[in-house]
């Protein structure tokens, strides 16, 4: 006998728990179910007939009795059932037993193709937590944050008068952001300070630029932050302008670079490579090799230059770092890579949100795997990185890689 009827549930939202279940989407008509009752068709532990094949008998009832017991008994419940599907969609990201092989909500899903894409609307400005309330680390550089004055160092209090307390990153994004062309009103006080002021910011389009360059003396310093759709073009106009100015050599500052867009990390080490050399070896379930090769167009085969990593240095940044040091293109300075050799790629689903997928792994040109604790790539000159902040004057991975490079001989080439 069923048990009593407390909560109307569609089939359809039944439906949509079950294919997170399944992974796969259909659509049926309403019928009323109680919260912990099956849909009909799979009452006996049957899966739909869509999903029957490669079951290997498995009884999913037992899916729908765990339903059951958490909205029958669950002393806050019954909970809603998009709730449930949220949990059983990342339960198969997590079954997998891949930590890059993950589920991002729609929201999740939306902040991190506008990172991949390096623009979004808002106010611009880069923010950590801290004594439970968003922290201003550094106004992006022309943005309308810091023309409207706003610095690094300062606590956001309120937005728009509520208060920001215990507000997530997240939620703070979501609010922060609108429209073009709107406005938003921060109340904020500086760290050490206790003294608060309002700023209101008109909204618009930023631009998060993925590589950031200086020169030093002779030598090029530049940055790259992340692989993105703009990196590429970032960086032609970067080789530019070094030569421009007579540098004659390169550092390349790759710490704390998670990685991104595998096409973007492939155009970035094409331009300093001739045309056809392995940048790296992909082997996967659909595709048992995939060679990724150096791309035609522009390029800097001569200019001596080095690699500067460390541990947050992941993905693309080691698929770069690892295809020049395997070439003999660049010196790696600084710490142990992190070792993440496994290639993402991302299923949108019907509602916007995305599966993050891992479908392959990856080897550097000399056939180094990189996934896997203690994988990562070996510096040629190992330098442990102080209390300093990257890039700064008292750097002393910065200053390890000034020096190897101007002991490199300026008739370098390829």
């Amino acid at each position: 006998m069923q048990r009593p009827i407390r909560t109307v549930l569609t089939l359809a939202g039944s439906v949509i728990a079950l294919c997170l279940v399944f992974s796969i989407g259909f659509v049926a008509g309403a019928t009323a179910l109680g919260p912990g009752v099956p849909p009909p068709q799979v009452v006996a532990g049957d899966p739909p007939p869509e999903v029957k094949d490669g079951t290997d008998g498995v009884d999913f009832g037992l899916f729908w009795e765990a339903w059951s017991v958490i909205q029958d008994n669950y002393y806050d419940g019954p909970l809603a059932a998009e709730s449930l599907r949220e949990g059983a969609i990342r339960g198969l990201a997590e079954a997998t037993d891949d930590p890059y092989t993950r589920y991002h909500d729609p929201e999740q899903a939306r902040r991190s193709s506008i990172s991949l894409s390096g623009s979004y609307v808002g106010i611009g400005i880069r923010v950590e937590l801290r004594d439970d309330f968003p922290f201003v680390t550094q106004p992006i550089p022309r943005s309308p944050a810091e023309a409207a004055g706003i610095g690094s160092n300062e606590f956001v209090l309120a937005v728009d008068g509520v208060s920001t307390k215990g507000t997530t990153l997240v939620e703070f994004g979501r609010i922060v952001r609108g429209e073009r062309g709107t406005s938003v009103t921060l109340t904020l006080r500086r760290q050490g300070e206790t003294t608060e002021r309002d700023v209101t910011i008109v909204r618009d389009r930023i631009v998060v630029q993925s590589i950031t360059t200086r020169v030093i003396d002779d030598v090029g310093y530049m940055r790259i932050a992340n692989f993105s759709s703009r990196t590429s073009g970032e960086l032609r106009r970067a080789l530019s302008g070094f030569r421009t100015v007579g540098v004659e050599r390169l550092v390349v500052d790759l710490r704390n670079n998670p990685g991104g867009l595998l096409d973007a990390s492939v155009s970035v080490t094409s331009r300093f490579l001739p045309e056809g050399e392995l940048i790296l070896r992909r082997e996967s379930r659909n595709d048992p090799t995939h060679l990724y090769n150096a791309v035609s167009g522009f390029r800097d085969l001569q200019t001596p230059m080095v690699i500067l990593v460390n541990s947050g240095s992941a993905s693309g940044s080691e698929v770069f770092a690892g295809a020049l040091q395997a070439h003999g293109r660049a010196t790696l300075i600084g710490e142990q890579t992190h070792g993440k050799g496994s290639v993402q790629e991302l299923h949108k689903l019907s509602d916007g949100s995305v599966m993050r997928v891992t479908t392959g792994i990856w080897f550097t040109p000399a056939g180094v795997a990189l996934a896997g604790a203690g994988s990562g790539l070996a510096p040629d000159l190992e330098v442990a990185m102080s209390e300093g902040q990257i890039g700064a004057d008292d750097d002393p991975v910065l200053a390890a890689g000034l020096e190897a490079v101007r002991a490199l001989p300026l008739d370098v080439s390829r």
